[in-house]
């Protein structure tokens, strides 16, 4: 007895219910229930030795913005550049001594796993007036573009809090961050009033992408009695 016809109509059978299982319709029916697959983000291996909080992080913001954490990723992993610029006050205040006023300081802070900074902020006058702010001890996590701000602004965290209408005339860009270690040298104009400025911050800002990356809020100096 043949089994021939038997055995084309299990697989005429499968087809067709394959058939109906591909086609648009059950598709839309049963799409609510397929959860697709999550692009694994390009990034290089040694991005999986960051901390799992900064990896969290950057995989959330690569489904949403892959651009970006792309570049926060490359940014951050780049060969960190350690600069150290002349110790302007002090060299000063040795040529001059009592010629050098240190007037406001302050001290960089975190705000999450892949923004942060430690070290410090200082705004001197020198002997000729020129105003100068100098990071030191700066440690900061690598961004696009960062730039250093002077605001008004005490403890910006986002570009509304830099844009707000009543600081947004007193906000300096003073230029490119030198690097992300190190002591650095940033000059303001002679007219800079720092009185301005000794409620606001020190800012590292990514200018590609507008965002904070640190600050350190400003606070005068205690001079000695």
């Amino acid at each position: 007895m043949s089994t021939r016809p038997a055995w084309w109509a299990i697989v005429t059978g499968g087809l067709v219910v394959i058939g109906l299982v591909l086609s648009p319709i059950w598709l839309k029916e049963i799409s609510g229930y397929i959860e697709p697959e999550e692009e694994e983000a390009p990034f290089p291996e040694a991005y999986y030795e960051l901390p799992d909080t900064a990896r969290e992080i950057y995989d959330a913001m690569y489904q949403d913005e892959p651009q970006m954490a792309i570049d926060f990723v490359a940014a951050r992993l780049a060969e960190q550049v350690d600069v150290e610029d002349p110790n302007l006050p002090v060299i000063e205040e040795a040529n001059n001594p009592g010629t050098v006023s240190h007037v406001l300081t302050g001290s960089f802070v975190t705000l999450d796993p892949t923004r942060g900074a430690s070290g410090e902020a200082n705004i001197f006058i020198l002997p000729d007036q020129r105003r100068l702010i100098r990071l030191e001890n700066l440690e900061a996590v690598g961004g696009p573009d960062l730039r250093v701000l002077l605001t008004a602004h005490p403890a910006p965290q986002t570009l509304e809090d830099l844009t707000q209408p009543d600081i947004a005339g007193l906000q300096l860009d003073l230029g490119p961050l030198g690097g992300v270690l190190g002591n650095q040298n940033y000059e303001a104009e002679i007219l800079f009033n720092t009185n301005n400025f000794q409620d606001g911050s020190v800012v590292l800002f990514s200018e590609r992408y507008n965002i904070v990356f640190s600050y350190a809020s400003l606070s005068l100096v205690e001079t000695p009695e």
